[in-house]
């Protein structure tokens, strides 16, 4: 990634109008058509966001961005019959791994289960969450984008409790 991107610096890139007249070939967004969105819609918002970051665009976009201290990436991936909006949130380093919880933090207990992995990353000494949200719970394209940002938040929320304990 070349840089974080920020809506709070490129406003006009979160509009439909931009989106519109940037893209005058593209389908009916899902906000038109108040129906769910399609892994195929989330695809195409994925690569315009990475587009817009001047990120490389591949055939399986995965969209990159860092939101304060966590690094996240996100894609679509199948499970099954089922699509998943995978958000991958990296945690800031914690130092040696023999910091490593047995536990999960307590906040991850709210989470459906078999929704959200937190993992070791070993290699790193960082902490990684990985959150699988159901395309058919998405409506829309602001919805993907509150699930990357509530994806970020548990991950902060999880460092901020990692790092309490580190010191007590």
């Amino acid at each position: 990634m070349n840089r974080p991107f920020s809506l709070l610096e490129w406003p006009t890139f979160a509009g439909a109008p931009y989106r519109a007249a940037a893209h005058p070939t593209r389908i009916t967004t899902v906000d038109q058509q108040h129906d769910d969105i399609s892994g195929q819609e989330v695809k195409q918002l994925l690569l315009d966001l990475m587009q817009y970051c001047d990120q490389q665009t591949a055939a399986r976009p995965a969209l990159e961005l860092q939101i304060g201290e966590i690094f996240t990436r996100t894609s679509v991936e199948p499970a099954g019959v089922d699509l998943y909006l995978c958000v991958t949130a990296t945690l800031p380093p914690v130092g040696a791994p023999a910091t490593a919880l047995l536990t999960p933090p307590a906040a991850l207990e709210a989470a459906p289960i078999n929704s959200i992995d937190f993992l070791w990353h070993a290699d790193e000494g960082r902490y990684v969450l990985v959150r699988k949200v159901p395309l058919r719970l998405l409506t829309d394209e602001r919805s993907v984008m509150d699930e990357i940002l509530a994806t970020a938040d548990l991950a902060a929320s999880c460092a901020q409790e990692i790092a309490a304990d580190a010191k007590s």
